[in-house]
């Protein structure tokens, strides 16, 4: 059976890594590809290949490249949650675009292509007070109370 660690921090940490996760939300809400830079660790290996000038090019791309998102940036919301399975424990944060100022869709719903909606979703990892890591999650929930409900 394989065991599965849960990232835990101290408080401070914790109001370190929010602070950070609030910081890239905005960056990537303002395709801000030099300040999404400043907060990736030199050393960090994202997605679970990339380099950080690799992820880089690859958030450049998302912004710019030829099927850019930024076109479609006009109403943005934000939903929290805790990963089950990448970096398990981690916070989850739900980016949701869309061309509808009043859609709130709650965490996980899938995005609507009616109202040009795109929905990407991260995790990271901390070292040195930078982002170490960043990973898709595929399950997680909106709680920690919903676990405890779960045992």
């Amino acid at each position: 059976m394989e065991t599965i660690s849960i990232i835990k921090s101290s408080a401070s940490e914790q109001r370190q890594y929010s602070r950070l996760t609030n910081y890239f939300v905005h960056a990537f809400n303002g395709s801000n590809v030099d300040a999404i830079k400043e907060m990736l660790h030199d050393d960090g290996l994202f997605l679970g290949k990339y380099s950080k000038s690799r992820m880089l090019g690859e958030f450049y791309n998302m912004f710019f490249g030829k099927d850019h998102i930024k076109y479609i940036f006009h109403h943005s919301r934000v939903n929290r949650g805790i990963s089950l399975d990448k970096l398990p424990g981690a916070e989850v944060v739900e980016i949701r675009t869309s061309n509808d100022e009043f859609s709130k869709p709650k965490l996980g719903e899938p995005a609507d292509p009616k109202k040009e909606e795109r929905v990407f979703r991260f995790c990271f990892r901390f070292k040195d007070d930078l982002i170490y890591d960043i990973q898709i999650p595929k399950h997680f929930i909106e709680s920690a109370e919903l676990l405890s409900d779960l045992n």
